[in-house]
């Protein structure tokens, strides 16, 4: 899995350097005009999701296609794999999703579906180790979720997302804004802030709060047009573990407040 994902990683890169407009074009001519996209690929030193910590390390690939179906109507799909280069830790992820959103005018309000696969289980296994049992040892799981976003006060876009995962009953709600402001003509700030709260055990183990607050993510990015088609944006995020998240991040040394940084090279077609 590891040599996969790095072999997409360079292959991006390379990508970028001989030229993304012309990659860009050649994804167009295969795919049809009609649909948008973008393809990325990334470095994190820690990786966290929905306030869970999964390892540090981590290289990803991305890519997502969208096309609109009717008027207001947009469908699309995304394709998503991690990998943790720790020598400790065996993990590596894949997801793909599918979603609807509809303009509704005054916000979008997106429905979506997304199967997880955990190729070492969804808490990892330790190199040489034993995979665990339970939801530890999952092997996939899959979420329905509802999102709902528009601009505010202030140029401040915000949203309220809601998932059910289907796998093990439990539900996940987050509530996020965010702000872009333009540095120079080729280079943007991005700033975020994201809440996150389980119901239904979402995802907690012995010492967690199975109904409370999850995480408060803080983020800034650094997005850099590179080309009409490619940008590089580094990142850096604090990650505030709540009481549905604290004692399971504490048990592996990244509980409380955790800084962790990265980069990603995307081209968009």
């Amino acid at each position: 899995m590891k040599r996969h994902t790095q072999a997409t990683f360079g292959i991006l890169g390379l990508a970028l350097v001989a030229g993304a407009s012309q990659a860009s074009a050649d994804v167009e001519s295969l795919i049809g005009s009609e649909v948008s996209g973008e393809i990325s690929a990334g470095w994190d030193s820690r990786y966290f999701y929905r306030g869970l910590w999964f390892g540090d390390e981590t290289t990803w690939t991305n890519a997502s296609f969208s096309k609109e179906l009717a008027s207001n109507l947009t469908g699309s799909v995304n394709l998503f794999y991690t990998d943790v280069m720790d020598d400790a830790l065996s993990y590596s992820e894949g997801n793909i999703g599918a979603a609807l959103s509809y303009d509704l005018g005054c916000g979008t309000l997106d429905l979506g579906f997304v199967h997880f696969r955990f190729y070492d289980g969804f808490a990892g296994t330790a190199r040489g180790g034993v995979r665990g049992t339970g939801i530890a040892g999952l092997d996939e799981a899959n979420e329905l979720n509802l999102t709902y976003s528009q601009d505010i006060l202030g140029g401040f876009s915000g949203h309220v997302l809601i998932g059910r995962d289907l796998t093990i009953d439990g539900t996940y709600g987050e509530i996020g804004v965010s702000k872009s402001y333009e540095l120079s003509e080729s280079v943007g700030l991005d700033f975020s802030l994201t809440a996150g709260y389980s119901l239904d055990s979402y995802y907690t183990f012995d010492g967690d709060e199975s109904d409370d607050w999850t995480h408060v993510l803080i983020s800034l990015a650094l997005p850099m047009t590179l080309t009409e088609t490619a940008s590089l944006t580094p990142y850096v995020s604090a990650n505030i573990s709540k009481d549905a998240r604290d004692t399971t991040n504490s048990g592996a040394d990244r509980g409380d407040t955790e800084v962790y940084y990265g980069a990603s090279l995307a081209i968009s077609f």
